[in-house]
């Protein structure tokens, strides 16, 4: 007995249309419904009334996403000529809708994986940021994420099952004369247009409502670190395609009132520390950790009951260097650490490296100290152009760049990333080595990274507690100890300065984590064998753009330096750290962090009492409120300016 073919139904060109839109909805909730199940850790925190209200707020943004998408769909579709019906015009229409719509499926799905490295939606800049990486590297991605592939390729598929479930055969009014059928035609394509002018504005013709963006979807939540799940990843790609301009802030009416709360321009042998010129002459190793984020580190963590560490080689040298616990990265990805550490840029519109404003003469830390005859070598086991990185540190003043070309041995080559951080990091110790001296050396690992492995001979050894990143970072920490036990023979040992920080944070061990805040929590350990730069600071904060004029204080560098930081010893600066949370600017200073939107502050958090960011506290303390809203306006203001007149260099200095 054969099965009877499932027939399409025959019906209206328009109510197809409609009934194809509708199909994109659906495919807009599905992958939302996926993104929230598969990043479930991320939003357990929420209650079934704050997720479907956040559910409510995202159909505004896929209404503006299925019309983005299916924008020649609908041209075509509304068109009042009767040839559209020639089997070749359909073929076109079919195909405008398709292909779009198949993008945006992928686009959402994708973001169901990459979403835990960001804590944010996906947006252009991930082309630029992907742009230099080989084509094996992305054949991998398919493969560790096989069951994505699939997904998208039964949802494609299910698409056009849907799709072809009508059959287009009438107009509305066909059988009228021309005089009626024309008008006609014409008021169902204005509705349309109606349709999308209120769908693209956010679903308001109010002429105080301003055009929907990505920051609308704060209101659809309480707290902003559950804003993703209003968005949707098409959506963000779509809006952030070519915004690289950065505005002028007039938070500040003068420079002078301007600079009683922030001041890039600093005079280091001015600074009010007895570390100044303390190191002078030191070599310098800066490390930076792939994905090491505080919530591993068991010297960090000693106030968390039941607490397990993962790092007991960083533990180690933590007891014997100076540490800060409130450190914070400036970024969610390693592309942002590398402008934040070595040249104390933080990511505050994007990142730095693929922006407009890349080309800006900046203060590297290898220009800087070139002009104290350190010489200098950045080292990265990655491909070679792997994430601009090349690029950047050469721009930052490094006169040589060691990769995965220069390394010349694929046998230590994890299949994805790079080199085995043990390896590289054996391999940089020899290199470092034949260095002229004083030499600055500056090392990015890789191998605690997605997809999460270690070299064979390691498998099962490390802790992994159920998260697959927790023993690659048993791992690397195990590279980190065997690297300064190799080290600490050498005879440039005990006249290094080190520093041991990390790109960003990642993973979601633990639920104190889970925050806007403790989400960009990193270590921050300066180690300095043979000397007095010991201690543990729990209180002061410090941030990655603070690397750069701290290490050059501690080297007694003579010159003025612009910088988005500041001197980690010093008795007078300010001591914060800011970063963007997917849209929301945060000031981070004295166990407070301030939320701001880009124009006004939107709450006031004691992150340090109030773990969870429950009571906001921007009406209760105004005069904390007021301080960090001006501090937080001034750096927003100055660095808009400055990057914009590419004045990142002391007058007179370079």
């Amino acid at each position: 007995m054969k099965l009877k073919k499932l027939r399409a139904l025959p019906t209206s060109f328009e109510f197809a249309l409609l009934y194809r839109l509708a199909i994109a909805y659906f495919f807009f909730g599905l992958t939302r419904l996926l993104f929230y199940l598969f990043n479930y850790e991320h939003f357990a925190d929420m209650t079934v009334a704050q997720v479907l209200r956040a559910w409510g707020g995202g159909l505004r943004f896929d209404t503006a996403a299925v019309l983005y998408l299916n924008l020649l769909f609908i041209i075509l579709s509304i068109l009042p000529f009767r040839f559209r019906k020639h089997k070749y015009y359909q073929r076109a229409l079919n195909l405008s809708f398709y292909i779009p719509n198949t993008l945006g499926i992928m686009a959402g799905l994708a973001d169901c994986v990459y979403f835990p490295n960001t804590l944010r939606r996906t947006t252009s800049s991930v082309f630029r940021e992907f742009a230099n990486e080989q084509s094996s590297f992305f054949f991998h991605l398919l493969l560790e994420y096989w069951y994505i592939v699939l997904l998208a390729i039964l949802s494609v598929l299910l698409l056009v099952f849907l799709y072809r479930r009508v059959r287009p055969v009438r107009f509305i009014g066909e059988q009228q004369r021309y005089y009626l059928y024309y008008p006609l035609q014409l008021v169902i394509a204005f509705l349309f247009v109606i349709y999308a002018a209120w769908g693209l504005r956010g679903g308001s013709f109010a002429k105080n409502w301003r055009p929907l963006g990505m920051s609308y979807a704060n209101v659809s939540v309480d707290k902003i670190e559950h804003r993703s799940l209003v968005l949707n990843t098409p959506y963000c790609i779509i809006r952030t395609i070519g915004k690289q301009e950065l505005p002028e802030k007039h938070f500040f009416a003068t420079d002078q009132e301007l600079l009683q709360y922030f001041n890039p321009v600093h005079n280091l042998a001015a600074d009010s520390t007895a570390y100044f010129g303390k190191l002078r002459g030191r070599n310098v190793v800066v490390i930076i950790i792939e994905s090491f984020a505080r919530q591993y580190i068991g010297c960090l963590n000693k106030d968390l009951p039941n607490y397990k560490g993962y790092t007991p080689c960083f533990d180690s040298l933590a007891a014997q260097g100076y540490c800060f616990k409130q450190a914070f990265a400036n970024g969610r990805k390693s592309i942002d650490a590398m402008p934040s550490v070595l040249a104390s840029i933080p990511p505050l519109h994007g990142h730095f490296v693929t922006s407009h404003y890349s080309g800006n003469r900046i203060n590297g830390l290898a220009s800087c100290l070139r002009e104290m005859g350190y010489s200098s070598a950045f080292f990265h086991g990655a491909p070679n152009g792997s994430m601009g990185f090349d690029a950047f540190v050469k721009q930052a003043g490094y006169e040589h760049y060691f990769g995965k070309t220069e390394y010349n041995n694929d046998a230590d080559y994890d299949g994805v990333w790079g080199i085995w951080d043990e390896p590289f990091l054996q391999r940089m110790l020899h290199e470092l080595s034949q260095m002229q001296q004083p030499f600055l050396g500056t090392v990015f690992t890789l191998s605690s990274h997605d997809p999460f492995q270690v070299p064979k001979e390691y498998e099962g050894v490390f802790p992994d507690e159920g998260e697959p990143l927790v023993h690659c970072i048993g791992y690397t920490d195990h590279a980190l100890g065997k690297f300064f036990q190799e080290a600490a023979r050498q005879p440039w040992f005990k006249n290094t300065l080190f520093l041991i920080t990390a790109d960003h944070a990642n993973g979601a061990l633990r639920p104190e984590y889970r925050t806007s805040v403790l989400g960009f929590a990193t270590p921050m350990l300066l180690y300095a064998p043979n000397s007095d730069l010991r201690g543990f600071n729990d209180s002061t904060t410090v941030q990655q753009a603070d690397v750069l004029p701290t290490l050059l204080s501690l080297l007694g560098y003579p010159q003025s330096i612009v910088a988005f930081g500041n001197n980690m010893f010093s008795t007078q600066s300010p001591h914060f750290a800011v970063c963007d949370f997917d849209g929301t600017y945060q000031l981070i200073e004295e166990g407070f962090v301030l939320q701001h939107d880009g124009e006004h502050p939107t709450a006031l958090f004691n992150y340090v009492k109030d773990n969870e960011l429950s009571h906001n506290l921007l009406d209760s303390l105004p005069n904390r409120a007021s301080r960090m809203t001006h501090r937080l306006e001034a750096l927003l203001q100055t660095y808009n300016a400055r990057m914009r007149a590419n004045n990142l260099l002391v007058e007179g200095e370079k």
